[in-house]
């Protein structure tokens, strides 16, 4: 595998490179989706009909990461990153011209596998151009990029359709899959394929790597699951708490939901800041745990009764912060403690995991707004949020206590195990 090493110091050329790809990737994906949802409003379609359309674009990263996250690992990362675009972009371009209902569900599937098999790989692909000091750093820059054209992809969608109609929204997230996989083949840092030297081989025989061997690991992805799942539900409802329980106007709502994106970005920075100055496993743990606490009590406060709108812009700014946080230091726990050669599984693995809470959160909140208050449900959602969290601290304490007591070579990370290899 050809790769930068933590000797030779981090390749930020590559890792600003693999920040835009990031933000390509996510405007083409989210101005895709946004103008499909409008345009199934327009058309008349209901809420049945959108539903659907989201756990079309939600189903691969579940389905699919057990054999993505190999991919990552055995393919040449480059190729993948390419092929994945050039499949993106043939299927945005393929629903500008697809009336059929069930049509566009299939490419809305067909894009979403793209994204699927893009995850694990640039998520491997950062720890290995960065050095441990600067991996945090650089997990921000590509955390941004993500965010900003998480962003940008509405907006522009929603600026595109109204001044010229969907296709133009569809041209665009097409015009920014095609250059994601022109600009990801100026990244030279390259992993997977036939590249891996023979050392570095024969050092990981019999060293493989699963979750559910790592207990600090599957308790904090279980936490992060389980909380994900809870927030996602009330997600569902944030329309209905802004809109018709304090009767605030769409651009309110717009400029609440930007808050949240907005935090995320601040608090990746500062999660980065402070990841710097964690040098032990478990901190990462302690701090995904404190972050899940802090997101429950925000969501805890959105169901309070508060005396203005303008409440809610602090609080999903904050909870944006802590959302930020969170997925920081799991980003980084991830790469400090699984071998190189397994971290397209294990991030397809955690990333999967994931996915699969989000979908049943947005089951869930579609029942809970028939039976539940708004308000009622944002502040159970809290107070349940911070209750998993303290139900799994004494798991965390546990898997700390045999961490320390002693790592097995499967679980060390991953630059000891290069090390090892040179």
């Amino acid at each position: 595998m050809s790769f930068t090493s933590f000797l030779d110091g981090t390749r930020w050329s590559d890792v600003y490179t693999a920040a835009t790809c990031a933000f390509l990737a996510g405007t083409a994906m989210f101005t895709a989706d946004f103008a499909l949802t409008l345009r199934l409003q327009t058309e008349g379609y209901g809420g049945i009909a959108i539903a659907a359309l989201i756990i079309c674009a939600t189903l691969p990263l579940v389905l699919l990461a057990p054999f993505t996250g190999r991919m990552a690992d055995r393919f040449d990362s480059r190729a993948l990153m390419a092929v994945s675009g050039l499949v993106q972009t043939a299927a945005i371009v393929a629903m500008a011209f697809t009336d059929n209902l069930y049509g566009l569900y299939g490419l809305v599937i067909v894009n979403a596998a793209g994204t699927a098999v893009l995850q694990p790989v640039v998520s491997a692909l950062v720890p290995t151009m960065a050095s441990r000091e600067d991996l945090p750093r650089a997990v921000a820059l590509v955390q941004t990029g993500t965010l900003v054209g998480l962003a940008a992809g509405p907006a522009a969608a929603g600026f595109l359709i109204g001044a010229n109609g969907v296709g133009a929204a569809l041209a665009l997230a097409a015009a920014c899959a095609m250059a994601r996989v022109l600009l990801c083949c100026d990244i030279r840092t390259r992993r997977g394929g036939m590249r891996r030297p023979v050392a570095a081989k024969e050092a990981l025989v019999g060293a493989g790597w699963s979750l559910g061997g790592d207990r600090l690991l599957t308790v904090v992805v279980v936490a992060f699951s389980a909380v994900i799942a809870a927030l996602c539900a009330v997600n569902v409802l944030s329309v209905f708490l802004v809109r018709e329980v304090y009767d605030a106007t769409e651009s309110m709502y717009g400029l609440i939901k930007a808050c949240w994106t907005a935090g995320m970005v601040v608090g990746a920075w500062i999660a980065a800041a402070v990841i710097r100055r964690l040098d032990r496993d478990v901190q990462l743990a302690w701090m995904v745990m404190a972050c899940l606490a802090g997101v429950g009590l925000v969501c805890f406060g959105q169901g309070m009764p508060l005396f203005t709108v303008l409440l809610m812009v602090p609080l999903n700014l904050l909870g944006g912060m802590f959302n930020a946080g969170e997925n920081s230091a799991l980003g980084i726990a991830v790469a400090r403690r699984v071998p190189e050669a397994f971290l397209g599984r294990a991030n397809a693995a955690v990333h999967g995991r994931l996915a699969a809470a989000q979908l049943i959160g947005f089951l869930l909140g579609g029942a809970m707004s028939v039976v539940m208050d708004v308000q009622v449900a944002f502040a159970a959602v809290g107070l349940l949020s911070i209750a998993i969290v303290i139900a799994c601290l004494p798991a965390i304490r546990r898997a700390a206590r045999d961490d320390e007591a002693g790592t097995p070579q499967a679980q060390a990370p991953k630059r000891e195990l290069a090390a090892a290899a040179a």
